[in-house]
């Protein structure tokens, strides 16, 4: 198990991904899928956080109705989708071992769903579980913290949308096309996003370390990011951290206390980028310790702000506005002296 020092150059090595996996994924989706009506994503942990981050997409993209399930939830009570021949399951699990995305697909089978298995394991028990694969296989991956497994399963999902946008002729072969190009361009962003929130990540790691707890915010793709980030704060720094959705924390968890606590807003481009604003001005001036990551100029009057390389569309955008999240996770794991998943700790 590699420690803090893995997660950064995870994150050093995520733009070279983009343009090796884009185009090896959308080779290998050959099967077309004309009469979808839906799509359901299922996974656990990251692959969850991936699916929640690529709803929108599969909803702007392909003009299909989409949702992202916890594998267990789907696992335990398939019935509340209605599940027929135009339903297409998407089981996500980057090692493929996941008894629970296995279940799922199972089920989904046994009631008449279609089943695509996402992972960077192939002949594992979810990819032999589906009746269609996709396999995204970041190079000489290392053991630690999903960073690069990440963004993998979700270019992975984006990918699968524009194929499914294309089957469905909501799509045409050129505007699928300029689609995969602008996905392979997102490289630049998010190697330009490294530099960008390198500085604030090491700027704040001290305070976000010492606070009792961590609440990270997002709406639309942005609360798949924000449950990623959360992920990685857990998993690196054993530090309590929570994914919300923008308006649930305002109506619950804004009056957790110390009041001071910080709060990351995830502000994507598009539908809830006002929101987003919104929500930075009227939770500082209540006196909330709020990190702006993204959003538009001019900014509200934060405690900090961790920008992004701009110009990446609303359905993408999890790629860039993600960066932060082993950066930060690092720097906070390095103040406190932890290793990820509890390396300190053990004494073999």
């Amino acid at each position: 198990m590699t420690g803090t020092a893995g997660l950064v150059r995870q994150a050093g090595q995520l733009a070279g991904d983009v343009g090796d996996l884009v185009p090896a994924l959308a080779e290998q989706l050959t099967t077309p899928f004309p009469g979808l009506r839906q799509v359901l994503l299922v996974g656990n942990g990251d692959s969850h956080h991936a699916g929640v981050a690529a709803e929108h997409a599969f909803t702007a993209v392909a003009g299909v109705r989409c949702r992202a399930v916890p594998a267990q939830r789907f696992a335990d009570y398939p019935g509340t989708h209605r599940l027929d021949a135009r339903t297409i399951v998407v089981g996500t699990s980057a090692s493929g071992g996941s008894p629970r995305v296995v279940e799922a697909l199972e089920r989904a089978a046994a009631l008449g769903a279609s089943t695509l298995a996402v992972t960077g394991n192939p002949g594992s028990a979810v990819d032999e579980g589906a009746q269609h694969r996709l396999h995204a296989e970041p190079k000489a991956l290392e053991r630690g913290p999903g960073v690069r497994t990440h963004q993998a399963s979700l270019l992975a999902l984006l990918v699968l949308s524009i194929h499914i946008g294309r089957s469905r002729a909501v799509l045409d072969a050129a505007a699928a096309r300029r689609l995969l190009d602008e996905l392979t361009a997102t490289a630049d962003h998010i190697a330009g996003t490294l530099d960008l929130v390198s500085p604030g990540c090491r700027a704040i790691a001290p305070e976000v370390a010492s606070a009792t707890a961590r609440f990270l915010l997002g709406a639309g793709p942005g609360l798949g990011t924000a449950g990623y980030a959360a992920a990685k704060l857990v998993e690196a720094a054993g530090v309590p951290s929570t994914a919300q959705d923008f308006e649930e924390w305002w109506h619950v968890e804004r009056f957790c206390r110390p009041t001071d606590l910080p709060v990351f807003l995830v502000a994507t481009p598009g539908r809830a980028a006002d929101r987003a604003t919104a929500l930075a001005a009227r939770a500082t001036a209540a006196g909330r310790r709020i990190v702006l990551v993204g959003g538009t100029s001019p900014l509200p009057d934060v405690w900090a702000g961790l920008p992004v390389a701009d110009g990446v569309r609303e359905e993408f955008s999890p790629l860039v506005h993600s960066v932060f999240a082993p950066l930060l996770a690092a720097e906070v794991a390095d103040h406190l002296g932890r290793q990820p998943f509890h390396g300190d700790l053990r004494t073999t």
